[in-house]
């Protein structure tokens, strides 16, 4: 066998990172097809016969606490998004959807697609021009997300090639005592 000459491993490379800007310079001039535009502003958890309890945020990340004296059937998690415009958000509420994916997985896992109004799931319009989603629990940490989910809202403006999607960044949903990701320092470190 005969070795590779010098000049076919330089030419391969000087093509290779031709095709990558090329690449790059073809991504950055395509139109946007989604964009931010719900915003997570607060959560809290509901239960029948409690008060609503607010969650606490760190980042991007929740922890939702275990329901007090109520069966867990009959509590929810309630968050509340601001929306660009109140327009986005009126037509978001009647047909929004949520996608939700379990966290700490062993094995990689797609999304599932929620339709809002359904399932569990109710999206309605504030009068601040915002939205609040409700999850209940049993829908929230279904599945292989018994101990948490991410979470996106979004919503879909038509098919085809002018369609846009409009959602939300992502949302971290930890159920409590499943120690991931907020973890206290122990006393010796």
């Amino acid at each position: 066998m005969q070795p590779i000459p010098k000049w076919a491993l330089w030419l391969g490379g000087a093509l290779a990172w031709v095709a990558g800007v090329t690449f790059a310079l073809f991504a950055l001039s395509a139109p946007a097809r989604s964009e931010m535009a719900f915003a997570p502003e607060r959560a809290r958890l509901v239960c029948a016969g409690a008060q609503p309890e607010t969650m606490k945020a760190h980042g991007n990340a929740m922890l939702v606490p275990a329901p007090s004296a109520a069966h867990p059937r009959d509590c929810r998690v309630e968050i509340d998004f601001s929306a660009r415009d109140a327009a986005l958000a009126e037509r978001a509420a009647a047909a929004g959807y949520v996608e939700l994916v379990g966290l700490k997985l062993a094995r990689a896992a797609f999304p599932q697609r929620l339709a809002a109004n359904g399932e569990g799931i109710t999206l309605t319009k504030r009068p601040d021009g915002g939205l609040m989603l409700a999850l209940a629990l049993e829908t929230l940490f279904a599945g292989d997300r018994g101990r948490g989910a991410a979470l996106i809202l979004a919503w879909r403006s038509g098919e085809g090639d002018d369609a846009r999607t409009h959602l939300s960044s992502t949302l971290l949903l930890e159920r409590a005592g499943s120690s991931g990701l907020h973890r206290t320092k122990s006393p010796g470190n």
